[in-house]
């Protein structure tokens, strides 16, 4: 089988068109940004953004978290600002404990992380009220338009946030380096007139920059309809794997996010609020980014709908929008969290506050990259794998041109066509071929010894022997004529060094060594260069892999986490005992063998009562969970395991609700640690026959097995270590 991709000459200008906006930091770097990428000090780079909520997680953990999302490749942190969070009741304000945002971007300029703050004032987020309190929306007072009662009253939130963040802007020295301006404005509430859409929005960043919100950067969602004044805010688009927000309880048509194609809108997100039957985008897509803030790094469950994402969904969704031209990867969320305790009400978003959803009181693991309990998921090695590859090549594909295959799948379902896009570079000479093999929920065709033509004017060149298996993805670079040998005299990977093509996926580069992965006996490699040092690493391994310090890092477990803190390399792991591989820039890897002290932990259940309804059926059943004493300084976290039947658990201790959890099909694992490693604690199991109720005939969707009852049948204590490589 054979597919083409014709290099053609694109019909506008790119790449030369600065917006009106930007900035320098304190250190003197000049931040722009075109209508391609964004640019510092005249190069062009590709972010990857995480989203983490520093209000939903305890403080004493902030720096580890942002320290393991830095080892998934995460080079910025985006975080709402939930204002129901800092003023449930009017006039007092709290920014203490997890709600500290200045004690959070603190640790962020500490580490050295960029912010990119989503400051609403509404956000969604599934918070209560979308994160309004409930007493701006309960006198009836107009909301997200240019009303002077509800400006006034933003005025006066924003001024506060001004002052916990002063001093925080890069300008200042601080890691504030974007500010994001509403929600889905004009998608999910805000008024069906643009102008006066616009007008607002233009408005709200004239309050924000009043407040002292002034940075290089500002965002506005651009899905949906959603308003974004050119000019004043960068739109970001989005993309989720499914829609656990659906309004009902079957599965979901095959979704074209694993489709390449220019400027992806996914109709899904927010479906829940909006309506509409157009979705335009209300920006000039010539003049702006492709850039993405909410890739679905994975999905939160709902009452109604418990949809799992598979690492496969995730990799391969925001593979595609790579290869589409995105040149910011977003993901929402990256990090899940856990709500914190409202004084007045919970804060989780629920049928009792008007949405369609009902979500868990506390939980907000979001079945991503590093779960609720900080355990890392198998999603961070699958998406690790592109952010290693952009970290080594992202000046050279930002400034790549997006060239679609002429044979393009029919449909999401068809399983038969191999879906491609290539970005190249025609002045540094390369280019990148990006092949998706995958569909949610599908059984693709395999492909063998599949070829690509590329066309260009004057000349052709065939990339063969693509052997990919149905619902695998991967990214393959290849050389084209006209390109220098040194990269336009920039500071880039030397290109003459990769081959012409080969069929294994690019990884990364560690000097002139060159790392690619791929599970092929014997991979292709056409034109190796005599003086090339390539290192083939299997897909596991790849997953397994984190560059740092002028290594690269192979553990052996692919729950480990390899972290840098303060110039030092640490392993956390759950095994007592790992050996990890070490690649410098030549030579052969060497095996570091870890060991850590072992701890076993006890741990006890015990049915001790049976709650019952007026039927006489089951309401509810309590466990009474009994753990050993830790002695202090001999674990660096503890998880509680639990495995039950039934639609929902609760936690309490001391008689506190402390987590909770939808039933999804996965084990339940919640951390010890931001609880002070209780010795004792309650797990309430509510029977699966017994939903939140919903419009629905009280039915529930999953993706996996589930198992029906009210009975917990395994709980165990899980130990991690902390260990200095």
């Amino acid at each position: 089988m054979e597919n083409t991709i014709q290099i053609i000459k694109n019909n506008f200008e790119k790449g030369d068109k600065l917006l009106p906006m930007g900035g320098r930091d304190k250190a003197g770097n000049r931040f722009e940004v075109d209508n391609i990428s964004f640019m510092k000090n005249g190069r062009s780079f590709i972010p990857i953004m995480g989203e983490f909520h520093f209000s939903r997680y305890e403080p004493e953990a902030w720096e580890e978290e942002l320290l393991k999302m830095r080892a998934g490749g995460v080079a910025i942190i985006a975080t709402y600002v939930f204002w129901i969070h800092h003023e449930e009741a009017e006039g007092e304000w709290d920014f203490t404990g997890c709600r500290n945002l200045r004690g959070f971007l603190q640790i962020c300029r500490d580490i050295g992380m960029p912010v990119w703050l989503r400051i609403g004032p509404w956000a969604h987020g599934e918070c209560r009220n979308g994160g309004f309190p409930d007493w701006l929306i309960k006198d009836g007072a107009p909301v997200r338009i240019n009303d002077p009662v509800y400006l006034k009253r933003v005025e006066r939130f924003w001024k506060q946030l001004g002052e916990q963040a002063e001093g925080m802007m890069c300008m200042d020295g601080g890691p504030v380096l974007g500010v994001q301006l509403e929600n889905e404005y004009g998608h999910c509430g805000g008024p069906s007139d643009s102008k006066e859409g616009m007008a607002h929005m233009l408005t709200l960043k004239k309050m924000a920059q009043a407040a002292g919100f002034i940075v290089p950067y500002y965002t506005a969602t651009g899905w949906g309809g959603a308003y974004v004044p050119d000019g004043e805010a960068l739109p970001v688009l989005g993309g989720y794997v499914d829609a656990p927000w659906a309004d009902h309880v079957q599965e979901m048509p095959a979704n074209t996010n694993f489709i390449f194609s220019s400027y992806k809108m996914d109709d899904t997100i927010g479906s829940d609020f909006s309506k509409k039957e157009e979705n335009n985008f209300t920006f000039n897509i010539h003049k702006n980014p492709y850039l993405t803030a909410e890739l679905g790094g994975g999905l939160q469950v709902t009452s109604h709908r418990r949809t799992y994402p598979w690492p496969e969904d995730i990799q391969a969704q925001a593979l595609c929008m790579l290869g589409s031209g995105a040149n910011l990867l977003g993901y929402y969320m990256y990090h899940g969290g856990i709500n914190p305790d409202g004084k007045y009400s919970t804060l989780q978003e629920s049928r009792a506050t008007g949405y369609n959803n009902d979500l868990p009181i506390k939980s907000y693991d979001f079945q991503t990259c590093i779960r609720e309990s900080g355990e890392i998921n198998t999603s961070f090695g699958a998406l690790k794998k592109l952010h290693l590859f952009i970290s080594s090549f992202g000046e050279i594909l930002a400034g790549a041109d997006t060239y679609f295959a002429q044979k393009q799948p029919e449909s999401a379902d068809d399983c038969h066509t191999l879906r491609m896009a290539a970005r190249v570079n025609i002045s540094d000479g390369l280019g990148f071929l990006f092949v998706n093999n995958h569909q949610r929920k599908r059984r693709m065709d395999d492909h063998r010894e599949y070829n690509v033509r590329i066309v260009w004017e004057g000349g052709e060149k065939i990339l063969g022997h693509i052997n990919i298996k149905g619902g695998e993805c991967a990214v393959f670079p290849f050389r084209i004529p006209g390109g220098t040998e040194t990269g336009n005299g920039k500071e880039l990977m030397p290109v003459s060094l990769l081959p012409a093509w080969t069929n294994a996926s690019l990884l990364c580069r560690l000097g002139k060594r060159i790392f690619f992965w791929s599970d092929l006996e014997r991979p292709y490699f056409e034109s190796e260069k005599e003086d090339a040092d390539y290192v083939i690493l299997t897909k596991a391994q790849a997953d397994r892999a984190f560059l740092t310090g002028g290594h690269l890092y192979i553990t052996e477990r692919p729950d480990s986490c390899l972290i840098e803190d303060k110039g030092q390399q640490f392993l956390l792991t759950k095994a007592e005992k790992e050996t990890i591989m070490i690649y410098s820039g030549t030579g052969a890897p060497e095996q570091v063998k870890l060991e850590a002290t072992s701890v076993k932990v006890s741990v006890k259940a015990e049915l001790f009562r049976e709650e019952q309804d007026t039927d006489g059926s089951a309401a509810y059943k309590e466990y009474m969970i009994q753990i050993e004493k830790l002695t202090a300084g001999t674990v660096h976290q503890l998880y509680l395991e639990t495995e039950y039947d039934g639609d929902r658990a609760e936690v309490y201790i001391n008689g506190k609700l402390a987590d909770d959890w939808f039933t999804n099909g996965e084990k339940w694992h919640m951390a010890l640690k931001r609880f002070g490693y209780p010795e004792e604690l309650v797990i309430r199991i509510y029977p699966s026959n017994k939903p939140i109720p919903n419009p629905y005939g009280n039915k529930v969707y999953y993706d996996l097995p589930v198992k029906e009852g009210c009975e917990l049948y395994d709980v165990k204590v899980l130990p991690e270590y902390k260990i200095k490589i």
